[in-house]
């Protein structure tokens, strides 16, 4: 087997000799005759090709521009000195002049071109490398607000994140990786607390480095998870992203396949991955990998199994197209294809029943009918709905589950009593058998259709609603173009739950006021102009507003919530009615129940904000500046609603 890497590379050194591919045999390629030879390059050994660099370097740092002639003589070309460096200051200086000069891309040969993209792809991987080195620094390193307690146990560092349950990390720690999967960033400490070299993740650290990397929280605790779990458990695999000899999805499709792998096999495995990830594609590596795996550890597979069925869960999401899609992962199998074919057997009975359609629309028609304890066999049909091949007597060919994932979690539903939204009372909908009607793919019979439970915010501009083109929103969903978002209100008001609530906007797009309509509204949203509109408080305060306890009233509440609709947090996007109502000055500090004094926190910033070391402010109402342990500030402003 090729030595390993070694874990502290010159970065400027060539490859050893030979580990290159192999020349194409004479009269290859079906008896072509060879291509003319690439012209010889100045130097004749591996000495001369470093003398000639360096003078390269020298000129470069002296100001002087490099040519054509000087990148085709640095040897991209297959094994040439250029084509087998290691990422670092020489080879990044070659690159950038020979891709920021188009005549000096445009004069390269082929072979060289292809070793100049290779070498931008070597520097990525130790970018890459670079990247996961200083995350795990920054996250790792001690705290300074919170110095060790004197005579603590060595173990101690590897603790559950404050407010953990008892136990938490032992847990972790024992279960190995199977338990830091399900984990997943939501308590970073936990996640490492099994890694070798114990790691501990200081508190609120994936929240600083979310700021800059404009991450959400969550995302760069992961990010943490990932960097101390490849160097600790992955150390040949590392040294070699930073050797530009493997690309960081390889480096991703090891760390995922070995995650569940026993300890005493961590250094075999790695090992060997590390060396076949530099000749194989993602493909290869993973199914090289999954095999591997098996091989070394046949229960790793069980206790991935078990593991993955903690996160077992449904969601709503938005489809690119701009439908909606619903997924649920990890489930009993034996339970889902049950599920299946009752869903596939009801959809049969619509077919019977005569209900239009083809078979693959008839079991969307029948899940969505489970799932709203309705039978579309009860409702009058759709005058208009779709039929096709596959309708009562149809053959039914496409007959496959149609699976699909996502792009992306739902973020769940909004709350209610938020601006322009549909408030209510939070109970589900009441929708009995003949809720609804229609046929295909969910689509209803005219005058009736799904009823929306009032605990979805919708953001419907007035215009779009009375037939305009601009687009709308739903909370936790997204974007709604301008048919969508007038059907959602539909659906919103055929709910005797739905309130009706309307927030005027500024030129800027920031809220002006805000006016809540009394009492269900079933023939849609009222007249805007029968209501009376409170304003939206910005620049100085005359707390005119103010509220004289410590909870705010519902007027109160909408008027922040208008003026602020997510939560105030840098990056986060959590919809206000979701979050708390914060004083920034806090009210037993004497802080008002006031605009000036009050903005949407989710309940992880707000604990983030009340953490040792981070400082909150609000100059003026709607406009918030955090400053971070780290001394940095950001600054987060009101809500720019779209004006079209």
């Amino acid at each position: 087997m090729p030595p390993a890497p070694s874990p502290d590379p010159d970065p400027d050194a060539p490859e050893p000799a030979g580990s290159g591919s192999q020349p194409v045999p004479a009269g290859g390629n079906g008896g072509a005759p060879e291509p003319p030879q690439a012209p010889e390059p100045k130097w004749s050994d591996e000495e001369d090709g470093a003398d000639y660099l360096e003078e390269l370097m020298a000129a470069a740092a002296a100001g002087e521009e490099l040519t054509a002639g000087d990148i085709s003589g640095a040897g991209f070309g297959q094994d040439g000195t250029a084509d087998q460096m290691h990422p670092g200051p020489v080879l990044a200086t070659l690159v950038h002049a020979a891709t920021t000069d188009e005549k000096i891309l445009a004069t390269l040969s082929d072979d060289d071109l292809i070793g100049v993209i290779a070498a931008v792809r070597r520097i990525g991987s130790f970018a890459a490398w670079a990247e996961l080195t200083a995350v795990r620094e920054y996250a790792t390193r001690p705290d300074p607000r919170r110095p060790a307690t004197p005579g603590a146990a060595p173990g101690a560092a590897s603790g559950a994140a404050p407010g953990a349950a008892p136990g938490a990390a032992s847990g972790a720690a024992a279960g190995g990786r199977g338990a830091a999967r399900g984990i997943d960033g939501r308590d970073p400490n936990a996640a490492v607390a099994g890694l070798p070299g114990r790691p501990k993740v200081r508190e609120f650290a994936a929240e600083e480095l979310a700021l800059d990397l404009h991450l959400s929280w969550q995302s760069a605790a992961s990010q943490i998870v990932y960097a101390c779990s490849v160097a600790a458990r992955l150390p040949r695999t590392f040294a070699a992203l930073r050797a530009g000899q493997i690309h960081a999805v390889h480096v991703r499709i090891i760390e995922d396949e070995t995650a569940y792998l026993s300890d005493e096999h961590m250094a075999e495995a790695d090992e060997k991955l590390a060396e076949a990830a530099r000749s194989k594609t993602f493909g290869e590596l993973r199914y090289h990998a999954h095999r591997l795996v098996l091989k070394l550890d046949p229960e790793s597979a069980a206790r991935r199994k078990e593991q993955a069925r903690k996160d077992a869960h449904v969601r709503a999401f938005r489809e690119g197209s701009g439908n909606a899609g619903m997924v649920a992962r990890e489930l009993p199998p034996d339970e889902v294809l049950a599920s299946w074919q009752h869903v596939d057997q009801r959809a049969r009975d619509l077919r019977a029943a005569g209900i239009p359609g083809t078979l693959q629309e008839l079991r969307v028609r029948a899940w969505l009918d489970l799932l709203q304890e309705r039978d579309t066999r009860t409702a009058p049909a759709s005058p208009d709905g779709p039929s096709g091949p596959d309708g009562p007597t149809g053959t039914g060919e496409n007959d496959g589950p149609g699976e699909s994932d996502g792009p992306g979690d739902s973020g769940g539903n909004g709350g209610r009593d938020g601006p322009g939204e549909n408030g209510g009372s939070g109970r589900g909908p009441r929708n009995g058998p003949a809720g609804t009607g229609g046929s295909g793919a969910g689509r209803s019979a005219a005058g009736s259709g799904p009823s929306l439970s009032a605990q979805v915010t919708l953001t419907i501009p007035w215009a779009t609603q009375q037939g305009g083109s601009a687009p709308g929103e739903a909370g936790g969903f997204g974007l709604l173009d301008p048919e969508t978002a007038r059907d959602l209100a539909a659906a919103a008001a055929r709910h005797p739950d739905t309130r009706w609530c309307y927030t005027a906007l500024h030129p800027d797009g920031t809220a002006a006021a805000h006016a809540c309509a009394a009492g269900p509204h079933p023939g849609g949203p009222p007249d805007p102009r029968t209501l009376k509109f409170n304003a939206v408080i910005r620049g100085p305060c005359d707390h005119a507003q103010a509220h004289g306890g410590y909870r705010p009233g519902r007027k109160l509440r909408h008027l922040v919530t208008a003026r602020n609709a997510t939560c105030t947090a840098p990056g986060c996007g959590q919809p206000a009615a979701r979050c708390d109502l914060d004083h920034t000055s806090p009210w037993h500090h004497g802080g008002l129940t006031c605009p000036c004094n009050l903005s949407p926190l989710c309940r992880h910033h707000h604990r983030v904000k009340q953490a040792q070391g981070w400082w909150l402010d609000m100059p003026e109402p709607g406009l918030l500046r955090w400053r971070t342990p780290a001394g940095r500030t950001y600054t987060t402003t009101p809500t720019v609603y779209p004006l079209d």
